[in-house]
């Protein structure tokens, strides 16, 4: 017999990052029975373990059942799974996302997703009439700066004079807030939206303002409709089943250091990741343009690709690499955006209790339990003991909630401090 046990941020039923993973469960265990039809497979799954979260006891209580594999499918179970397997020795743990090295039977996973978003972002530019496009970021860490920073390089790659508008939520799941964002992100004059939240409530807003999307996880357009130009999605079921295949044949050799076993970051080469379909709203030239790009960057390189083997300059003016590839233990540390981005920051809903200096927004005291939104033409300053709102100098801008101050586009001027738009010359 073979037994695993998957624990789930969210629900199966949200048709993103929870559905796409218990749907690969469903083919590991197809293709475990059609492999072996006298191994009785038995998996189990707990939904909506929340993260950020306290320390779920069922990674415990999986590995003292005696567990096979163990799978935690959000990146904030690291520091509980890890635990657990060194409690559980007999039980292999699987930690998606993550990044620390631990005991022999716990393993880190990940897929390159990164693939197809950075030509999730090229179909963006090459769909945008502005040339200027947003993204809705959620949690900053490694794993995310890598999709986004993949997305605005696709975006730069077709269009090299797009410019990139980047506000993150600081949440897997917060879909008021992801509703404030894009709303946000719109004002700025964005045509399209790459929204790499875990909710369908991004793509929706953006709908309903006019503008295009791009997804990850699945393929949103069937729940957002057409204006979901493409999503990249993917594919777990080819990496459970290698793994479940490493543990019953006693072969599994956990995480090994930032340059770790292929198998556990698998990419478009092994169907682990892929663009879904195209919205009728891609144009057929667009869709030929991906194709070639396609064969162009999805080839070679270190890891099956040239996403990011190319001079790069992040948007703080360093020079990361002059066209060498970034290998892995970079790809797996990364927190910085290509000189294409303009990072606004962490927003919080105005309504919702902030920190003093929070992102975006001011407190009236230290211990005040309630914050307010800086006006346009005005950024949080955060020298003394308070957080205060201060206006932005000549040449620059900010909407409501900016983090800081940005330079007016080529071609405009704002002429008095605390501007909140840019005036065309």
């Amino acid at each position: 017999s073979f037994r695993a046990g998957f624990v789930y941020q969210l629900f199966t039923t949200d048709m993103g990052w929870t559905w796409k993973h218990n749907q690969g469960v469903v083919q590991m265990h197809t293709a475990l029975q059609t492999m072996f039809p006298s191994l009785r497979v038995m998996t189990e799954y707990k939904e909506y373990v929340l993260d950020p979260g306290p320390c779920d006891p069922i990674f415990a209580t999986w590995g003292a059942r005696g567990f096979d594999l163990v799978v935690g499918c959000s990146f904030g179970y690291q520091d509980c799974m890890i635990e657990a397997a060194a409690q559980y020795p007999n039980t292999i743990f699987l930690h998606i996302s993550g990044w620390k090295t631990a005991t022999p039977n716990f393993g880190v996973g990940y897929t390159r997703l990164y693939q197809p978003m950075y030509l999730a972002g090229y179909a963006a530019a090459l769909s945008s009439q502005t040339g200027v496009l947003g993204v809705l970021g959620p949690v900053p860490i490694p794993e995310t700066y890598r999709q986004v920073s993949a997305w605005i390089l696709g975006a730069v790659a077709a269009r090299p004079n797009a410019t990139v508008h980047v506000a993150w939520t600081g949440s897997w799941v917060d879909p008021d807030l992801e509703s404030f964002v894009v709303s946000q992100l719109y004002r700025l004059n964005i045509d399209v939206v790459a929204v790499r939240s875990s909710t369908v409530k991004g793509h929706l807003v953006a709908n309903s303002l006019g503008i295009m999307s791009t997804g990850s996880s699945s393929d949103f357009r069937v729940v957002a409709g057409e204006s979901v130009l493409v999503s990249a999605s993917y594919n777990w079921g080819s990496l459970y089943t290698e793994v479940a295949l490493r543990v019953m044949n006693h072969t599994f050799e956990g995480y090994v250091g930032p340059n770790g076993p292929r198998n556990w970051w698998p990419g478009s080469d092994t169907n682990a990741v892929a663009l879904t379909d195209f919205s009728f709203l891609i144009t057929p030239s667009t869709v030929k343009a991906v194709a070639n790009e396609t064969q162009r960057v999805m080839h070679g390189g270190l890891h099956g690709d040239t996403v990011f083997c190319r001079p790069i300059v992040t948007n703080t003016g360093q020079q990361v690499t002059n066209g060498t590839c970034l290998d892995d233990s970079v790809l797996l540390s990364m927190t910085w955006l290509p000189s294409a981005a303009v990072d606004h920051g962490l927003w919080v809903l105005p309504s919702r209790f902030c920190e003093p200096r929070q992102f975006g927004f001011w407190n009236t005291t230290s211990l005040s339990v309630s914050c307010l939104l800086c006006p346009g033409g005005f950024v949080p300053f955060n020298g003394d003991a308070l957080s205060r709102c201060v206006p932005c100098p000549v040449s620059s801008y900010a909407l409501p909630g900016f983090a800081a101050c940005v330079p007016c586009p080529a071609g405009s001027y704002s002429a008095v401090n605390g501007s909140a738009v840019c005036l065309p010359c």
